[in-house]
């Protein structure tokens, strides 16, 4: 006649074992639905700034300025984790934006709707101390008033992302 001692081990750890199959699976379908959750908003973002970028380079050459900038409307933190906006050309001479996750190599990617015309992405950084500026091609978040600008330089107009560095 077998012990009751070996029958409740026996299903106790079994029962156990069960808790942790269920556990680990739970885990795993919240972490394809966070990442689900995380692809649509790099998404939306990234079509955000280029819609915004879309806005600031008619702003900008209709008014023929030199220098333009708009804030951008971003959150800080994508479920509290930082994140990366990158403006970028590709072969053919198109502008993107790119938004990726600094954890993640998940990325989305947004091409701006723009004729053709001498618009460049600003390929390098830049401190504007005058109006308290930093600017370039990427754009770390988060960071005090993101920005998206224009500036014109001879015919060739360039837009960059930039964030500001005092309290304006």
């Amino acid at each position: 006649m077998p012990s009751p001692v070996f029958s409740h081990i026996w299903g106790t750890l079994g029962l156990i074992s069960i808790m942790m199959v269920i556990s680990l699976y739970a885990t795993g379908v919240l972490g394809i639905i966070s990442a689900q959750i995380h692809e649509v908003e790099l998404s939306e973002i990234a079509e955000s700034v280029a819609r915004e970028a879309v806005e600031l380079i008619s702003i900008h050459t209709l008014g023929e300025g030199g220098f333009t900038y708009m804030e951008l409307n971003v959150p800080q933190t994508i479920d509290d984790e930082e994140y990366v906006i990158e403006l970028a050309e590709t072969s053919d001479g198109h502008i993107i934006v790119k938004v990726r996750l600094m954890s993640e190599v998940r990325e989305s990617i947004a091409e701006l709707n723009l004729g053709s015309g001498p618009i460049r992405v600003f390929n390098g950084s830049a401190v504007d101390l005058e109006r308290g500026i930093q600017y370039g091609y990427r754009l770390e978040l988060p960071c005090k008033k993101p920005m998206i600008l224009m500036m014109r330089n001879g015919d060739t107009y360039f837009i960059a992302l930039g964030k500001s560095l005092g309290g304006r």
